[in-house]
């Protein structure tokens, strides 16, 4: 049967869903004489469906496959597994999840997808993803790989629920040899990178997942521009560049420019950049800082990289080879090479050796409001040459490819180019019957009498033609006719609710058999039912839930129709009428209708029945869009709101949306509020939903005369002391230029502990909270500090009963609390790194001397044969 929707705003959001990163320019610069070109091979909107697979196999158009790209399935307790790759309501979903598998070790492993790309990338090339990371102990990661595993960077590499690093960003690459396998990373400490977004207490898995709500996105691109020089941007603004022998990082609203000390860490045989920074934390590379500055300077990283000891930063010892052809062309030959092979994309979670200690509980595995990472869209664009500014048009299409509508209504389709960024975009419409069917030159199609019609579209540049089919019916064709809930035909689900006393997976049906019950999210029922009469209609759904985050999507024939959010209640039973506000066409006969549970809530919504009525009301065309406002000034930091119109009034979709044209100067969000980021002038454009018609403001954006606290950072973030010890915390007001740079210490509770300037001194035993707050009041910290009498003398808690103080230290350690056996203790710095190893019996206590470690934050792991205990310690 062939089944043609009319839901307008759903073919809008299928096209502006396809072109979602349009409103994000590159943040790259592609050079004088170049611009970007998309690389349609390896870019995806994932806007189609992908379902689980427990077999290797391509998708999205062969672009992906959903595995790692040879036979190795995952590091610490990882088991990548094809079928937790799906791909559903335009996001790439890779699901963590619990398995019984222990052959790496653990009392269980963690089931989880990996997606690998087909096709490869190579410099220079610019390659970004929108990512929602997993809100769990796991690393999400988006990374380039060559076949052979000796090239890699890591575009993200997030730790959503890991304590300490959940409020980082990693930002690294390896060069590796694999025998014996020796891997150089940068391990300066500019790598883990900041934001004042999160913090330790809330990460960023906590921030995409966002309470609940709409899941949150972070932009995450490298331009890897040359064997030498990469550079990496996190939401469109740049923050860290590394250019042959130095490092560029913005860290906490200051450019510093850095080399490597020397050469000294002996791995293998190979001499890497020294292991040990000076008076910072053990693991950390020592750099001399050369310069610094408040926004990026290139020629300040060029001097760096020319005054530094000439140790390159992609790849000290080498292991690439040298430069003997002048690949990058700077005619030096005695250099590093750099990276130069071709890298696939990988997607992935997993576990990581060096935090098995945190591994996600099995609850947390299986729980889907924490075990999913999502990828809205890759995006992949090289520098092209210019050709004097002119893109040949190469490829049409329409939007919508077919549509029925009802008699006297109006729809418009909109010509998609093939590049994206053509440079001329005129085109001639028209109609094969224009007694069902006119078009005008916007596109705007009017239904004008019974029918069938073919519009059709034709470029100026190139005459590349496109076509869309058109039927016209009679306005409100059909018949009502109501499907009540429990008469489905099957069902199935997410959630087994037996051990509950429920149906198990699917839904149930209520006691008094008028409607269905025990609905989870992804529950989901579908209807066989004869349809007496072909037309438009849309749904009305009488349903009840006293639960925040539900929501009912119906697929019809096997096609998404729409979704609409189940308002709380307060009740199971008390029926109220939501409304689906889309139209679909509907055949005579036999048809399917799927009802899918689709919100964020383990407990969705009870349903009593659907309504089906004839859709009666005419579509009004949007014609064009008014801006209140043309040109303004707004000063840096501040905020400027603009409104627009959609015209006609009376159009039947006033849906629009706004996006800059360079987010580095001004960023506007979808309430039309414009802030100033630097001094300069972009164009503030509202666009329409349908038809995407544009009407655009110059906003010019001025000097500040204050600069606003955007937020602070902290270096500790929980302190454990005994009784007259001390600890000193570091906060950061960002960003560095910030007008009020004043900070407020205050303890929740002073006869526990003090806190001055930051430095906190333990009075009597018990818990309290430090603050931190900028003195204007709009960012705060908290510490958490735990105050004991004296040295633990008995174990923390069954489960881990490994006692490590005093805790801050000055060098030395004792452990208690352990039964007396053989143990193998290890201590790891905080890049995982082995500084301390010793087997020993274990009797009563044992006492580690760490006076020869640098300051910094370490993991003390007790290992005997059947578990593992671990602690966090900081030595002052």
């Amino acid at each position: 049967m062939k089944r043609l929707l009319t839901l307008l705003l759903t073919f809008l959001a299928i096209q502006l869903q396809a072109q979602e990163w349009d409103i994000f320019p590159v943040p790259a610069m592609a050079g004088a004489d170049s611009i970007w070109e998309l690389q349609d091979n390896v870019s995806d909107d994932f806007n189609y469906t992908f379902e689980g697979t427990d077999s290797k196999v391509n998708f999205g158009n062969d672009k992906w496959y959903n595995f790692y790209h040879n036979h190795w399935d995952g590091p610490g307790y990882t088991y990548w597994k094809h079928q937790n790759v799906t791909v559903e309501n335009g996001n790439l979903i890779i699901t963590a999840g619990y398995t019984p598998e222990t052959s790496k070790g653990g009392s269980y492993g963690v089931a989880s997808g990996c997606v690998t790309s087909n096709a490869k990338v190579v410099y220079p090339v610019y390659v970004e993803s929108a990512i929602s990371v997993a809100n769990i102990e796991l690393a999400s990661c988006f990374w380039l790989l060559s076949p052979d595993d000796t090239e890699e960077i890591d575009i993200i590499e997030n730790y959503g629920g890991v304590n300490f690093y959940k409020q980082f960003t990693h930002i690294s690459h390896h060069s590796f040899v694999r025998n014996p396998f020796t891997d150089y990373q940068p391990r300066d400490w500019n790598s883990w990178y900041p934001d004042s977004r999160v913090n330790n207490s809330y990460g960023w898995g906590d921030w995409c997942w966002n309470n609940g709500g709409e899941r949150r996105y972070m932009r995450m691109g490298v331009y890897w521009k040359s064997p030498k020089h990469f550079e990496y941007y996190i939401d469109g603004e740049l923050v860290r560049v590394m250019y042959y022998n130095a490092i560029a990082t913005n860290y906490n609203g200051t450019w510093q420019y850095t080399y490597f000390k020397s050469l000294t860490w002996d791995v293998n045989g190979y001499k890497l950049p020294t292991n040990i920074a000076s008076g910072n934390q053990a693991g950390y590379t020592d750099v001399i800082i050369h310069s610094t500055s408040s926004s990026f300077d290139m020629d300040k990283l060029k001097a760096a990289s020319n005054a530094s000891n000439g140790y390159n930063v992609i790849d000290p010892a080498w292991f690439q080879g040298g430069d003997d052809d002048d690949l990058d062309g700077n005619g030096v030959t005695l250099e590093a090479k750099g990276f130069t092979k071709e890298l696939d994309i990988i997607i992935n979670v997993e576990s990581q050796g060096w935090l098995l200690d945190q591994t996600p509980s099995q609850a947390s595995l299986n729980d889907p409001t924490k075990n999913q990472m999502k990828v809205d869209w890759v995006r992949v664009y090289k520098p092209v040459p210019d050709n004097g500014g002119v893109r040949p048009v190469t490829g049409v299409s329409l939007d919508p490819t077919e549509k029925v509508v009802a008699n006297g209504s109006a729809y418009n389709v909109t010509p998609t180019f093939v590049p994206y960024n053509a440079t001329n975009k005129n085109v001639t419409f028209t109609s094969s019957n224009e007694a069902v069917a006119t078009v005008n030159t916007n596109g705007v199609v009017s239904a004008v009498g019974l029918g069938d019609a073919v519009i059709n579209v034709t470029t100026e540049d190139g005459n590349f033609t496109a076509t869309s089919n058109v039927k016209v019916i009679e306005n409100g064709a059909g018949s009502e006719f109501i499907i009540e809930a429990e008469d489905f035909d099957r069902t199935g689900g997410t959630v087994d609710d037996e051990e509950w006393g429920g149906p198990g997976f699917g839904v149930g049906i209520t006691d008094d058999n008028l409607g269905i019950n025990w609905v989870n999210n992804g529950d989901w029922v579908e209807f066989d039912y004869n349809v007496a009469e072909s037309g438009n209609y849309k749904v009305t759904f009488l349903v009840s839930t006293p639960s925040d985050g539900a929501a009912v999507t119906l697929l019809t024939n096997g096609e998404e129709v729409g979704e609409v959010v189940v308002p709380n209640n307060d009740s199971w039973g008390d029926y109220q009428e939501v409304a689906l506000e889309v139209d679909f066409y509907l055949e005579a006969g036999q048809n399917t209708f799927k009802v899918l549970a689709s919100g964020s809530n383990t407990w969705q919504w009870n349903m009593d029945k659907m309504i089906f009525t004839p859709y009666t009301e005419n579509i009004i065309a949007v014609e064009g869009i008014e801006l209140d406002i043309t040109s303004a000034d707004v000063e840096r930091y501040k905020t400027l709101q603009l409104s627009a119109t959609v015209l006609p009034e009376n159009a039947s979709n006033k849906n629009y949306s706004w996006e800059s044209s360079n987010t580095f100067v001004a960023t506007v969000d979808q309430n039309g509020i414009v802030t100033g980021v630097q001094e300069g002038e972009v164009e503030i454009t509202a666009v329409t939903a349908e038809g995407g018609i544009r009407a655009t403001a110059t906003i010019t954006v001025t000097p500040a005369t204050s600069i606003p606290v955007s937020g602070i950072n902290i270096d500790i973030y929980n302190v454990e002391l005994i009784i007259n010890e001390t600890a000193t915390i570091t906060a950061t007001v960002l960003p560095a230029e910030a007008t009020n740079q004043n900070v407020i210490w205050s303890s929740s509770n002073e006869t526990i502990a003090t806190v001055t300037n930051g430095i906190i001194t333990a009075l009597a035993e018990g818990n309290c909270t430090v603050t931190v707050e900028s003195e204007d009041g709009s960012f705060s910290q908290n510490i958490s500090v735990v105050v004991k009498a004296e040295a633990p003398t008995s174990i923390d808690n069954v489960y881990n009963p490994l006692v490590v103080y005093p805790n801050p230290n000055k060098g030395s350690i004792t452990l208690r609390g352990l039964s007396n056996k053989v143990y193998k203790i290890i201590i790891y710095n905080l890049n995982g790194q082995n500084v301390y190893s010793v087997n020993t019996y274990f009797e009563n206590e044992y006492k580690i001397d760490l006076s020869n470690q640098p300051k910094g934050v370490y993991l003390v792991q007790v290992i005997d044969e059947e578990t593992s205990y671990s602690r966090r310690i900081i030595k002052e």
